[in-house]
């Protein structure tokens, strides 16, 4: 039998030291811990509406909502499933659903009625909150499933057949239970993965899990300093958000609906000491213009994650912000946040097969991670590409299905090690670096092509800002590597052929081609979104 190759964190944690308890109590407690409880300083900011909700409303105001839902018919175990670019008093709405025992998933706000059924059809929500700009949409799916759903709108009119959140807010609070008795292991939420490689699958976190991210030591870094972020009101990482904030007394501030345009505005108006931002963001900003003219000595910190960021543009941003801390963490829908490079004072970068990486840290207390071969499935040692696997009481409970009554597992094995799907290797010391993601990778003839090692090449050139590669459909070598560029200036396409052909081997270069577009397709979850670059390259076949 062969040798496991396991790695640990430096400082693991015990799961048995987890407690047992609701995430609303343990939160509460924290918050008194920290003394917020009755604090008048804003909580969670919506920046787009100027919304805000204070530490002291937390607790009086989401019982005052629990109560209204209670009235509603709202029950232990059911779910409230949410459509709305409103990023404030949300978190409210779903702090009373946790209160009762129930679940919450949100959606992205631009999918389709026929998209909307398919997930409230998923849960079986009897509950739906929405604002004026998702009702029709969310309304219409509505018509699409066979029971009575009760819908919540954030709203400034009266909406015929619906209940407005501010309705909700006026409650006196008498029909809140009395005692509820939750089970941790039930779901909490469901977040919705990117759909980079067809639907959205619906990810079940639980009670237990979600503390157990909060508990996780490693997460109190993040909430030092008011923290600004693009995020959407609906991924796996907006959850953490507001309740480590919540758990240690941080203001943050929504971006809500991003634009490219006003992210330096709101940096500069809301001065956070942290900014989460996602490689898309933190590319087009390392080579903006503005960042050499405008004062951030307020910012102390710019957390990057939720997808691979190439290793120049991690040069360039830490040279042009010297006295900021850039930290990469890597993390996913299924099991939150693994590893981090919050400890290293400077970004460390490793070779592996003629290409440079930025690393992703070193793993959370909690996590543990094997490196597997992708044919054999052997766990290999340092500096060995394959697909991670991890072991973490922060995994979910498994995947929503149509066809099972209980979330399915897939891809976790009899003793809970999770395939993340990702491809990456340790250094020597623990570091882990992430390459691609499995589902990314295509063929040309024989060979399996990175697309993210060629972007990171392509990232080299002076005269690029953004680059997504994918592989087009060809009857003879399967698939020709075709690039999208936004670029900075004039270069050719035979410009960026020839410099990817300087710099890898023949079955990596750009047999496709390159093509110039404004701006890169960013899908659901603030993501590259291949699907469509895909999409892009047959029809210009």
């Amino acid at each position: 039998m062969s040798v496991k190759h396991i790695f640990t964190a430096p400082d693991p944690a015990d799961p048995d030291d987890i407690p047992n308890v609701p995430i609303y109590d343990f939160l509460y407690e924290k918050l008194c811990e920290n003394k917020k409880q009755n604090s008048t300083e804003p909580w969670v900011v919506d920046s787009i509406t100027g919304v805000e909700v204070r530490f002291c409303d937390i607790d009086p105001i989401s019982k005052k909502i629990a109560s209204a839902l209670t009235r509603m018919g709202f029950k232990k175990g059911d779910f409230l499933h949410f459509v709305t670019f409103e990023s404030a008093k949300l978190y409210l709405v779903q702090l009373a659903v946790w209160r009762l025992g129930g679940a919450v998933r949100g959606s992205f706000q631009m999918e389709s009625a026929d998209e909307f059924a398919r997930q409230i059809s998923e849960t079986k929500a009897r509950f739906a909150l929405v604002d004026d700009e998702t009702l029709p949409r969310v309304r219409e799916a509505i018509g699409k499933v066979d029971w009575k759903i009760e819908l919540i709108i954030f709203s400034n009119r009266a909406i015929e057949q619906a209940t407005s959140v501010e309705t909700l807010m006026q409650d006196d609070g008498t029909a809140f239970p009395s005692k509820i008795d939750i089970d941790v292991n039930s779901a909490m939420y469901v977040a919705n993965t990117s759909g980079s490689t067809g639907l959205p699958k619906g990810v079940v976190q639980t009670y237990k899990s979600t503390v157990a991210s909060i508990c996780n030591p490693k997460h109190k870094y993040f909430f030092r300093e008011t923290v600004m972020t693009p995020m959407n009101n609906f991924p796996v990482g907006v959850y953490t958000i507001t309740a480590g904030s919540m758990a240690y007394g941080c203001k943050v501030v929504h971006l809500g609906k991003f634009a490219r345009e006003e992210f330096l505005d709101h940096l500069l108006k809301y001065k956070p000491g942290t900014v989460l931002i996602y490689p898309f963001i933190a590319n087009w900003l390392a080579r903006d213009e503005r960042l050499d003219k405008v004062d951030l000595s307020f910012l102390k910190l710019l957390v990057c994650g939720g997808a691979i960021i190439d290793a120049t543009t991690m040069r360039l941003l830490t040279k042009k912000l010297p006295a900021i801390r850039v930290t990469q963490v890597y993390g996913m829908s299924e099991s939150t946040t693994l590893s981090s490079t919050e400890e290293q004072t400077q970004v460390r970068l490793k070779e592996n097969e003629g290409e440079w990486w930025a690393s992703t840290g070193k793993l959370t207390p909690f996590v543990q991670a094997m490196i597997v071969d992708l044919t054999t499935g052997e766990s290999l040692g340092p500096n060995k590409k394959g697909e991670v696997k991890i072991l973490s009481p922060m995994t979910m409970k498994g995947y929503l299905s149509k066809d099972s009554p209980t979330p399915i597992t897939p891809n976790i094995d009899s003793e809970g090690w999770l395939s993340t799907g990702d491809v990456g290797f340790f250094d020597e010391e623990g570091n882990l670096y992430i390459t691609e993601r499995l589902s990314f990778v295509f063929k040309y003839f024989m060979y399996f092509v990175s697309p993210t090692e060629i972007e990171s090449v392509l990232q080299k050139h002076e005269k690029v800002v953004e680059a997504g590669v994918v592989g087009v459909p060809h009857p003879e070598s399967t698939n020709l590597a075709r690039a999208y560029v936004v670029k900075n200036g004039e270069v050719s396409d035979r410009d960026l052929i020839d410099f990817v052909a300087q710099r890898l081997p023949s079955y990596k270069h750009l047999h496709g081609g390159v093509g110039f577009v404004q701006k890169l397709p960013i899908g659901r979850a603030g993501k590259l979104d291949r699907a469509e670059l895909k999409r892009m390259a047959i029809d210009e076949k």
